[in-house]
């Protein structure tokens, strides 16, 4: 069972996250990570990448996961 406050894996970037909401039904968790993380995921150009928008990184950042992924993510780093 996963709860408020556990460490958890961040999805993007492995580096270890904090648990900080929990759905009402408890299949899905928010995990907040404290690393830096672009707001947009860029796709691949075939005009360069002055042709692309450019992202914004922001830090501490929320990831929604499945509660199964979490669990075995905060697992894995015991």
């Amino acid at each position: 069972m996963v709860k408020i406050g556990d460490h958890a894996r961040c999805p993007q970037c492995n580096e270890v996250g904090r648990v900080v909401w929990v759905s009402q039904d408890g299949k899905r968790a928010g995990i907040r990570c404290l690393g830096h993380h672009s707001q947009m995921s860029r796709g691949h150009s075939k005009f360069g990448s002055a042709a692309r928008p450019q992202t914004k990184r922001a830090k501490n950042m929320v990831f929604l996961m499945e509660i199964e992924t979490v669990a075995t993510s905060a697992s894995t780093q015991r």
